[in-house]
C-alpha cells in the first residue's frame, strides 16, 4: 500500500470502519441464533419447545429408529417361528401374564391365566405375520377364538375379583393362596406359563404348519374345531355373565344358581371351557400331522385342563351338597340336571 493510500484510509471517519466493540456485540447478538447452549431454557416456552424437538428435522431419525428396530425384531419373530425354539418362546410370551402372582398368589389361575391365553395367541400372530407366510381364513378363526376367549376371560375375572366379596373370601382360603415367597411364587410362576403355553400351542402349530398340511383332506376336520372353539366360548361367556348377575340379587347371596343355562347343567361355564379347549385342539390336529411331535405338548396341555374341569365340576358338587343338605330344592334341581354334560 502507498504511503497516500495509508493517509486516505486513516482519514476516513471511525464508523465507517470495524469497530472492534461493534464486531463483538454482533458476534455475541448472532451466536445464540447459530447454537443453542443445552443447558440453557428456550426462550418460547416449554410448549413451544418441545414443538421444536418434534420439528420435522428430527422426524427422519426417529424413522431410521423404528425402521432399524422393525429390521431386527420382523426376522426374529419369523425365524423363531420356523425354529424348535417356538415354543419356548410362546412359554416365554404367557410368563409376562402369570407374573401377576407376584402381587397376588391366586392370580396366576385367574386373570394371569385369561391374559397369557391372550399373550400368546398375540405372540403366534405377531411371529405369524413377521413370517410373511399367507394367513388362511381357517387359521385368522383360529387365532380369533383364543384372542377373544383370552381378553373376555381375563376382563371377567379381574372385575369379579374387585367387585364380588364372596370370591376373595373363598380365595383367601384356597390352596393356590398359600403359594407366598418369592421362590415358591417364581416356580408357581414358571410351571403355569409352560402349562399354558401347551394349552394354547396348537394355534403355533397351526401357524408354523398351515400351507403345509392337507387343507382338502381335513378341511372338515378344521371346521369342526373351530365351531366347537367359539361354542366354547359363546358359552362360558354367557355362563358366567349369568351367575354373576345371580349373585349380585338378594336372592342369589343365599341360594345357588339355577338360572339361565344352569336350569340344565350345573356348571355350563366350565363345559364352555373344556369345549374351548377341545376345540382349539382339533382345529390345530390337521396342522400338527406334518409334525406329530407336537401332539406332545398339545396332548398334555389338553389332559391337563380337562382332567382339571372334571375335578372342578365333582368339587363344585360336592361343596353345594354340603351346603344345601337339608334343602329340598336343591336335591330336585340337583337330580333334574347334569354335572357338565347334558343327558349324561
Amino acid at each position: 500500500m502507498s504511503v497516500v493510500g495509508a493517509v486516505v484510509l486513516a482519514s476516513r471517519p471511525l464508523s465507517r470502519r470495524a469497530h472492534p466493540t461493534r464486531a463483538s456485540s454482533r458476534a455475541r447478538v448472532a451466536a445464540p441464533s447459530s447454537a443453542t447452549s443445552p443447558t440453557s431454557p428456550s426462550p418460547f416456552g416449554p410448549s413451544q419447545q418441545r414443538r421444536i424437538a418434534s420439528s420435522p428435522s428430527s422426524v427422519p431419525h426417529r424413522r431410521a429408529a423404528t425402521t432399524s428396530t422393525r429390521a431386527m425384531v420382523v426376522p426374529a419373530l419369523a425365524n423363531v417361528l420356523a425354529s424348535h425354539w417356538a415354543l419356548p418362546a410362546l412359554w416365554a410370551s404367557c410368563a409376562p401374564a402369570v407374573a401377576l402372582a407376584y402381587i397376588n398368589p391366586i392370580y396366576a389361575f385367574s386373570v394371569g391365566y385369561g391374559l397369557a391365553v391372550a399373550f400368546g395367541t398375540a405372540f403366534v400372530y405377531a411371529a405369524h405375520v413377521a413370517s410373511g407366510a399367507y394367513t388362511t381364513t381357517a387359521l385368522a378363526w383360529h387365532m380369533a377364538g383364543g384372542a377373544a376367549y383370552g381378553v373376555r376371560l381375563a376382563t371377567f375375572l379381574f372385575v369379579r375379583s374387585v367387585t364380588w366379596a364372596e370370591w376373595r373370601e373363598r380365595a383367601k382360603k384356597a390352596p393356590e393362596a398359600k403359594a407366598t415367597g418369592f421362590l415358591k411364587q417364581t416356580v408357581v410362576i414358571a410351571l403355569c406359563s409352560a402349562l399354558y403355553a401347551m394349552m394354547t400351542s396348537p394355534m403355533l402349530w397351526h401357524a408354523q404348519n398351515a400351507n403345509a398340511m392337507n387343507a382338502a383332506r381335513y378341511g372338515v376336520v378344521v371346521v369342526v374345531g373351530l365351531a366347537t372353539q367359539w361354542a366354547g366360548v359363546l358359552l362360558e361367556a354367557a355362563a358366567d355373565h349369568q351367575k354373576y348377575k345371580f349373585k349380585a340379587t338378594e336372592r342369589g347371596k343365599t341360594r345357588w344358581c339355577d338360572e339361565g343355562l344352569y336350569t340344565r347343567c350345573r356348571h355350563p361355564n366350565y363345559l364352555g371351557e373344556l369345549l374351548f379347549w377341545i376345540g382349539t385342539y382339533v382345529a390345530g390336529a390337521p396342522a400338527m400331522l406334518t409334525r406329530p411331535v407336537t401332539f406332545i405338548p398339545a396332548t398334555l396341555g389338553l389332559a391337563f385342563i380337562v382332567k382339571l374341569m372334571l375335578m372342578a365340576a365333582k368339587r363344585g358338587d360336592a361343596k353345594q351338597s354340603e351346603k344345601y343338605a337339608d334343602n329340598a330344592e336343591y336335591k330336585a334341581w340337583y337330580d333334574a340336571t347334569c354335572s357338565l354334560v347334558p343327558g349324561n
